[in-house]
Parts: structure tokens; C-alpha cells; sequence
């Protein structure tokens, strides 16, 4: 380990340096996109991603934005990739699971990110898919059936306009693809039935 300096009064970019959001982070006006903090439309979830790597990105690229999406997921890949590293596939005789995204390395030299699979999320019963332009959100309502809402993220980047009832048939293969993924991945269904028992 090395020092780093930290702090409002410093500036990133030197290799001593490290910078991070501090207790103001929690912004609610996200104009002009929809929602805020932890739901799972674009004013919750669209967050800059600030990368400064004088020796990993070529000069060329600085200043540069992509708009590809991106998620939490993503950064482990990405970090082991830098490194050179390889994802161990057990650990004193326990299998690990497999990492959920993709590596962002090629959207940093300028090229095209591979994505296979969507983009899956859930945070306090708030759902959503991703998949390319398409994008499935479902909000958690306490006495409310679940209600899933389908937008077209190329032409409609602030969710105003929920295709769901136009193109059902899109819906549902969305949907279906996002509670195989839950499954597989153990999401706890909302709220949590052991907690609400206690209340």
C-alpha cells in the first residue's frame, strides 16, 4: 500500500491521488429524467461514470463520451481485466459464481461493448431490464399489484411514454427474461415476508 491524498482541495489525477462523492451524493433533481435515488428509471439508475487513466486510455480518447449502458456489475470484469487478472472459477474447493457483467475496457479504447445478456436490476422491490434500446421498469407500490412498463430508450430517454400496452408481446418476453434472471440469482421477493412478520 501507498499514501493518497483525499479531500475537496484535491484534484484527480495524479497516481497519489483519490477521489470519491461524500455525503452530498444523494441528489433528487434529476431533471429531466424521471425518478430519483433508488428507483429503477433513469433519474435513480442514469449515473455518469468518470473514468481519468493516463496509461490504460490512448490520448485520443480523453473527453469522450459513451453512451452505452453500463452497470455496478460491470466494474469487477473490468478492474480484473486492467490487471491482467483472471476470475478464479473456485476457491479451497467452493465454486464461485460466476461474475454477472462485461468487462468496459473496449468502450475505453473505442470499441463496441459485447453485451449477451440484458442488464438486469432489483433495489427494495424496484424492477428493471435493460436490453439494448428496450428497457422493462417496475415500481414497488405496497398494496398494489405489480405493473411493469416498457420504454423505447433510443427515442425516449426519459421514460415519458410506456410502450407496454402497445407492444405487450415485447413486454412479456422482457418480463420472462428478467424473472429467470431473478431466479437464478436468488432476488428476495418485496418486502421481505420475515421482516414484515415482525412488524
Amino acid at each position: 500500500g501507498r499514501w493518497v491524498r483525499t479531500g475537496p482541495e484535491v484534484m484527480p489525477g495524479a497516481e497519489d491521488t483519490f477521489v470519491a462523492y461524500g455525503a452530498g451524493w444523494a441528489n433528487t433533481s434529476n431533471t429531466p429524467f424521471r425518478g430519483y435515488k433508488h428507483d429503477p428509471y433513469e433519474g435513480g439508475i442514469g449515473t455518469p461514470f468518470i473514468v481519468h487513466w493516463p496509461n490504460g486510455i490512448p490520448r485520443e480518447r480523453n473527453g469522450r463520451i459513451v453512451h452505452d449502458p453500463s452497470h455496478l456489475i460491470d466494474l469487477m470484469p473490468t478492474f480484473i481485466g486492467a490487471a491482467g487478472a483472471t476470475y478464479p472459477v473456485e476457491h479451497a474447493g467452493e465454486t464461485i459464481q460466476p461474475m454477472e457483467g462485461i468487462s468496459l475496457l473496449p468502450a475505453l479504447s473505442g470499441e463496441a461493448l459485447e453485451r449477451t445478456a440484458p442488464l438486469c436490476f432489483e433495489h427494495h422491490g424496484n424492477l428493471g431490464l435493460r436490453d439494448g434500446r428496450w428497457k422493462i421498469v417496475s415500481m414497488y407500490r405496497r398494496d398494489q399489484p405489480r405493473k411493469w412498463e416498457l420504454y423505447d430508450m433510443r427515442s425516449d430517454r426519459t421514460e415519458q411514454t410506456d410502450l407496454a400496452g402497445k407492444m405487450p408481446d415485447k413486454l412479456d418476453v422482457m418480463v420472462k427474461q428478467w424473472e429467470r434472471w431473478a431466479d437464478r440469482v436468488g432476488v428476495q421477493p418485496w418486502p421481505i415476508p420475515r421482516y414484515v412478520e415482525k412488524q
